[in-house]
């Protein structure tokens, strides 16, 4: 059935380029929401081309087509792309040699500039997929001065490649005004977020289309059985940066004060903040620092905890951990009300309110209610709506849809 979608009107089978920021192979939502894409659409006879940055991470046979870029981690995990001409170039070249049906971006800032020159220049559609609020993302990052800077530099990129009038850019939501308008269509990852763009008059009818779950690892994985009277397992998943608020869960639990156990996987800069704060809050007993591990172990731990934790507040366009953990029946604990709502109602808890003391009294009512038996697992629900064969059949409709506006 999906390879039939992947078809075009003349019977041949699609061809994607994908632009993306930064390399699939290093850390982050967006870059593995975007090799569960590839995976998928491969299955369906859909042919796609990442188009990206190099990564140290990346693997001896990885057919990305990297672009010029320079480092922007000491460990060359993650680089960018500076010289828009260069890699303009470059991108040009592979476009002469192959038929590309489409260009799927999922990138702000040097992707968006190449796709959309490419798109003009081979007259093919463009769907932006938005899986970053880069207005709060960067001003976190580095403060609102410097991220005024940042962007109305990327602004005079953007027109500069796109062949466009200058324009100038203070903050995130003034650069997105500027890209978002020339793709066919704008993709946001939850509801929140599509009526977030909407609601600045950036975008009309966004559609929706999840990161979704590999249907692999809901195959091959399943819950153990709980051991008895065991305590109740908390986790919290990401890269360690402000904005997820690690060091305020640490604080929460520490204050919450309960028979239970915190493990917490991933890296990033706070790590040993974070590892100092544990050592601080005499936490060694009930916090573990697992760091980075392979999807499948992460999935299965996911499977087999009590509660995942969502501590971010309006950084999240979609959350994806909570819906990793959610396939497989395990409920979250939000701080963003937001996030939650997107998951099925009654299988979560949500703070309610942006401080430790109200994370702190979360976890204690989640942990009340696991032990009760009230644990708001989702096993006994129909959860397929979450894996990514099912999203990739809408992703080739969609791309269908788009491509025969385009030829009409």
């Amino acid at each position: 059935m999906l390879a039939f979608l992947g078809a075009n009107s003349k019977g041949d089978f699609l061809h994607i380029a994908i632009f993306i920021d930064l390399h699939p192979m290093s850390l982050g939502g967006m870059q593995t929401s975007v090799r569960l894409q590839r995976k998928y659409l491969t299955r369906a006879g859909v042919s796609s081309t990442v188009f990206a940055p190099k990564s140290a991470n990346a693997l001896p046979d990885d057919d990305t087509v990297v672009l010029p870029s320079r480092r922007l981690s000491p460990n060359g995990e993650y680089s960018a792309v500076w010289d828009m001409e260069e890699a303009l170039e470059v991108a040009r070249e592979v476009f002469s040699r192959e038929k590309f049906d489409l260009i799927h971006l999922q990138g702000d800032f040097a992707a968006a500039a190449l796709a959309l020159a490419l798109s003009r220049e081979y007259n093919i559609p463009l769907i932006h997929h938005a899986h970053t609020n880069i207005d709060v993302v960067l001003e976190r990052i580095v403060g609102k001065q410097l991220n005024a800077r940042l962007f109305n530099y990327a602004a005079s990129k953007y027109c500069e490649i796109a062949g466009m009038p200058k324009h100038k850019a203070k903050n995130g939501w003034e650069y997105m005004a500027l890209t978002y308008p020339h793709a066919d269509l704008v993709l946001a990852p939850s509801h929140h977020f599509a009526k977030t763009i909407e609601g600045h008059g950036i975008a009309k009818n966004v559609g929706v289309l999840l990161n979704g779950v590999d249907d692999d690892s809901i195959a091959n994985i399943a819950r153990k059985t709980p051991v008895p009277n065991a305590p109740v397992r908390f986790i919290w998943a990401g890269r360690f940066l402000r904005e997820k608020r690690l060091l305020q869960t640490l604080r929460a639990f520490k204050r919450a004060n309960l028979d239970a156990e915190l493990i917490i996987y991933g890296t990033g800069p706070l790590e040993a903040p974070a590892k100092s704060l544990a050592r601080t809050l005499r936490l060694g007993h009930k916090v573990s620092f697992v760091g980075r591990v392979e999807r499948e172990e992460m999935m299965q731990a996911f499977a087999d905890s009590d509660i995942v934790l969502q501590t971010s507040i309006g950084f999240e366009t979609q959350g994806l951990t909570v819906f990793e953990a959610a396939a497989f029946g395990t409920p979250a604990l939000c701080c963003d009300e937001r996030v939650a709502s997107e998951l099925k109602a009654g299988h979560y808890w949500v703070a309610k309110e942006p401080t430790i003391a109200a994370l702190a009294q979360a976890m204690v009512i989640a942990h009340g209610d696991v032990q009760s038996g009230n644990n708001r697992r989702s096993d006994h629900l129909d959860n397929s709506w979450l894996l990514q064969s099912r999203l990739t059949a809408k992703t080739i409709e969609i791309y269908q849809e788009q491509i025969q506006r385009k030829l009409a």
